[in-house]
């Protein structure tokens, strides 16, 4: 029997690697076509999140699929068939229990959908510590349904990852009720979890093969070069060219890092992260881009399913001088609101063309028949819309990908004359995902169920 054909067809990516006896080299091979043979090809979901709500034009002109992107989020164009926005969607959790207006008490209900816990008497609402949850936020309750089936177990149960979100990062993402989890801003620290480099939740440490990796500047590839050429031996075609796609995404990433490393005695503490930015704001664009190519290289080895991004907080002093705002973020959505209307233009469009980054990047990996971003959701949002200060209605919601051809795409779909719950976009993604049990999430009065229009049938 020829080995190649009899491990393409017989064997998924897990069978594979075990069969293989392969360890350090693991997780630089990615999902191969074959497991679509098994187990099916994985599907994912990443929650993108940006500061201070998203200039209006970000909603698209038209409707259906006749609809037209305005500025913000023109770079998607090359990738308009992949694009669906939802508009009319409200942050109902904020009207059905009166909250103060401000973004401690609020931001936690953007992926949780559900009230917040006030511990102390209200009278201060900008204490950014004070404020809790009542609820799980929707990317950990998915991470923690597809780790209850051994067809969908991996790694990580998600990522949480942010740039420069400061320490208390407005607390986004819950375990559960009043257990917030702070999201990993380190490059160097996530790209050794997500390549066996560390061990989460336990001491910082990266092995000595490791560090002699970073000191001699050596990719980490190099160091398991027996064993991937080992795999591609052994493998089909497609699947051989899937790896060297792949791996050189992966030395693409490396080489934009500068690691730095402290020994102390036979260990050496996690290398710590620096970019080589011109200014202030190149190292904040760089940094987010080197996370969202962890985060899809994460996927592709199917180290995890779900993850979030979170670029600064609610109070970001953001400046981006390439487009010609030096006043920072937060401030130019409370003075002079109406005048700095041009500014927040701006702004979402610096996020807009990082949006359009990780959406080509996932574009740009190959899988089955097509990219990782058929089988891929990546939702962007904010905490609030440019519908005032801090507007509830109308909460922005850009999603790219299909999940495996579960949604229709390529379309704005309205629903402002009938206002749907932020919590029933979550619904639809959960039941998108398999869990078709999922009928309310976070606060159920609130919930309408799935999206009209945005499942296919």
């Amino acid at each position: 029997m020829n080995i190649k054909k009899s491990l393409y067809k017989n064997y998924s990516r897990r069978h594979l690697i075990k069969a293989l006896g392969l360890t350090a080299a693991s997780p630089f091979i990615p999902v191969f076509h074959t497991e679509a043979q098994t187990t099916g090809i994985p599907k994912r979901v990443c929650f993108i999140m940006t500061p201070n709500g998203i200039a209006k034009e970000v909603v698209p002109t038209g409707s259906g699929t006749n609809f037209q992107f305005q500025s913000i989020l023109r770079p998607l164009e090359p990738f308009k068939s992949h694009i669906t926005y939802l508009h009319g969607i409200d942050m109902k959790t904020y009207y059905a229990v009166p909250t103060p207006n401000d973004h401690p008490p609020t931001v936690n209900q953007l992926l949780t959908g559900a009230l917040s816990i006030d511990p102390m008497d209200g009278s201060n609402p900008a204490v950014s510590g004070g404020w809790l949850s009542s609820g799980t936020s929707i990317d950990q309750y998915l991470g923690g349904r597809l780790q209850q089936n051994n067809d969908t177990k991996t790694k990580f149960s998600s990522l949480v990852v942010g740039v420069d979100t400061g320490f208390f990062a407005w607390q986004k993402v819950w375990s559960s009720p009043r257990n917030a989890i702070f999201p990993e801003n380190n490059v160097s620290n996530l790209h050794g979890r997500v390549f066996d480099g560390v061990s989460p939740g336990q001491a910082q440490v990266v092995d000595q093969a490791a560090l002699n990796a970073l000191e001699s500047k050596k990719s980490m590839i190099d160091f398991v070069k027996d064993e991937l050429d080992t795999v591609m031996n052994k493998v089909a075609l497609e699947d051989r060219h899937k790896i060297e796609a792949h791996l050189t995404g992966i030395r693409e990433i490396e080489r934009r890092m500068d690691f730095e490393q402290t020994a102390t005695g036979a260990s050496c503490s996690v290398p710590q992260y620096s970019t080589n930015g011109a200014t202030q704001e190149d190292t904040y664009r760089k940094k987010g881009e080197s996370m969202m190519d962890i985060i899809a290289h994460a996927f592709a080895c199917d180290q995890t399913r779900v993850a979030t991004l979170q670029w600064s907080n609610g109070a970001s002093g953001q400046t981006f001088p390439s487009k010609g705002v030096f006043d920072g973020h937060h401030d130019i959505t409370h003075d002079n609101y109406t005048a700095n209307a041009g500014q927040r233009r701006l702004v979402g469009e610096w996020y807009g063309d990082r949006f359009a980054y990780f959406v080509n990047r996932l574009a740009s990996i190959p899988e089955g028949d097509g990219t990782m971003l058929d089988n891929t959701l990546l939702v962007w949002t904010s905490e609030h819309s440019d519908e005032g200060q801090h507007g509830r209605r109308n909460i922005p919601f850009t999603l790219a990908g299909n999940l495996g051809g579960a949604f229709n795409t390529g379309r704005k779909l309205d629903y402002s004359g009938n206002t749907k719950a932020h919590n029933d976009v979550y619904i639809s993604i959960a039941q998108a995902l398999g869990f078709r049990d999922v009928n309310t999430f976070g606060l159920e009065s609130v919930c309408g169920g799935v999206l009209p229009g945005l499942m296919r049938s």
